[in-house]
């Protein structure tokens, strides 16, 4: 039998799912691969619905600052807000936030969205099969919300009319809601008699009864700090969404490339460095102001670097011009856009 950690490294290697048995040593049972998509990510108009506070979009602006030890205390003062996705991306919908402070932004909300607190009900299961679906309770947490309402042997059947096809299905949908949430179970419950004797009917079968709860969820922090090894986070269906999603909004608000190709003589460098940018010549000034260069130098240089992003807006506008009316203005830029380049690094 393999050891957690070789599990978990092929599981991860193959981007396969894997879950654990209800104690340590127990063996996993690997599961076949899964496309795990996104969640929807809100809509422009329902993100326009949401409040942004003025501390928060000060601190926005704060991020744009020229000093790096004001930028520095902005991000960790957003970080310590500990906004909601939502807030986040109802900020990058403005249109006037520099790409630096978009960055930074889109880095807090992908973290935002791998680390929100996860719903947990505190049970382990089993998968009753395929043709019956649901999840059989094999054991309670104790403490935790399922340990008053349900039983061991009992089989979820759906969770917030969710049909579960397997454990899979519930880890996706509890743990895509918050602790502290209430969700409504649909549980098989085999009948006993007084001697706690399973019924049987006619047929010989067991005779079960359908019965609904709502249950209060829990944290699975909670369950880390009971010591109970759930299936690992690192590798569930609920991880592995909660990443695709913030690659989604990640590609969503992140400032889209915009490229102006300067065509360089082999003869300029020994090393050629590739076409600038303008976000090659940002990144490049973001470094030189690390340095510790002069603030008023790199508000110039900014200010340069703003009027020129200005023009190629222009120059997107006029895509349907005359090719000759188009020319001596990319040839402008690509001068203006080197010469800057050269600028910094020889400030550098």
């Amino acid at each position: 039998m393999p050891s957690v950690a070789v599990a978990l490294a092929f599981a991860a290697a193959n981007l396969c799912q894997i879950e654990l048995g209800p104690r340590p040593g127990v063996g996993g049972v690997f599961l076949p691969k899964q496309a795990i998509g996104p969640a929807a990510l809100p809509s422009d108009a329902d993100l326009a619905r949401v409040e942004v506070s003025n501390e928060l979009l000060k601190l926005a602006r704060a991020l744009e600052s020229d000093a790096y030890a004001d930028r520095a205390s902005a991000q960790a003062s957003i970080i310590a807000r500990r906004p909601t996705p939502d807030e986040l991306m109802a900020l990058l919908l403005r249109k006037d936030l520099s790409d630096e402070a978009r960055n930074v932004l889109v880095a807090i909300l992908r973290e935002r969205i791998l680390t929100a607190p996860r719903g947990a009900l505190g049970i382990r299961m089993e998968g009753v099969g395929l043709r019956e679906g649901g999840v059989r309770i094999t054991g309670l947490v104790a403490g935790m919300p399922a340990e008053k309402l349900l039983l061991p042997g009992d089989i979820i059947v759906s969770v917030n009319q969710v049909q579960l096809a397997d454990r899979n299905d519930l880890i996706r949908v509890v743990q895509s809601l918050p602790p502290g949430g209430s969700v409504k179970l649909l549980v098989r419950r085999t009948l006993r008699d007084p001697k706690g004797q399973v019924q049987l009917g006619p047929d010989g079968m067991e005779l079960t009864e359908n019965l609904e709860f709502v249950v209060r969820l829990g944290s699975t922090d909670d369950l880390v700090d009971r010591g109970d090894p759930i299936a690992p986070l690192a590798i569930n269906p609920a991880t592995l969404e909660r990443r695709a999603t913030a690659e989604a909004a990640a590609a969503r608000f992140l400032p889209k490339p915009e490229r102006v190709d300067v065509r360089r003589s082999l003869d300029d460098d020994a090393s050629p460095r590739g076409p600038i940018t303008l976000e090659s010549v940002r990144a490049l000034l973001m470094n030189y102001q690390l340095a510790g260069a002069n603030e008023d130098a790199v508000r110039r240089f900014r200010k340069r670097l703003d009027a020129l992003e200005a023009q190629l807006v222009q120059l997107r506008r006029m895509r349907d011009a005359d090719a000759g009316q188009l020319a001596p203005i990319e040839e402008t830029m690509q001068r203006t856009l080197d010469a800057l380049d050269a600028e910094i690094r020889e400030a550098l």
